[in-house]
């Protein structure tokens, strides 16, 4: 079974991020095994202080082999083919897991910008990482789907 892990800062508090990323959660666990780990976010830091200081809490939680993918604005876009060609050998790389990481409210810190294998954007459009989280888990349930063979994508 294929190990993903999910970095994100802050904790979900709203109900319907919950539910939703549960939704795709329960629908992805027959297929790969995720380990979401929510980092404290810095309140109290400004600007590129705050950046710096929640990226290194995220890089704490990735091991020296793990594969990083970071979602970031200037990533790649891809469509959901393409999606789930990218993820297929970082799921199969058999030395360390592949880790998506998504920054909070500041972003990412230019250090683990340059520690990320990819970078990788969702959008254009700048979101909540909430919703990140969300879009996340349902376009890795997809790209699941799409290298099964299963009908979930049309």
């Amino acid at each position: 079974m294929y190990r993903i892990k999910i970095v994100c800062v802050g904790k979900i508090k709203k109900k319907y991020w919950v539910e939703a990323i549960g939704h795709y959660g329960k629908m992805l666990g027959p297929l790969v095994r995720i380990d979401a780990v929510a980092v404290k976010d810095c309140p109290g830091a400004e600007g590129e202080d705050r950046k710096r200081a929640e990226s290194a809490r995220i890089l704490e939680k990735i091991g020296p082999r793990d594969t990083l993918v970071a979602l970031h604005e200037t990533g790649k876009l891809m469509n959901s083919r393409e999606f789930a060609a990218f993820v297929r050998p970082l799921f199969e790389n058999p030395q360390g897991e592949c880790c998506f990481v998504i920054g909070g409210a500041m972003g990412l810190s230019p250090e683990l910008l340059a520690r990320a294998d990819h970078l990788l954007s969702l959008s254009p459009m700048t979101m909540p990482h909430e919703l990140a989280q969300v879009v996340l888990y349902e376009q890795l349930f997809r790209a699941m789907t799409i290298l099964a063979n299963r009908t979930y994508h049309y």
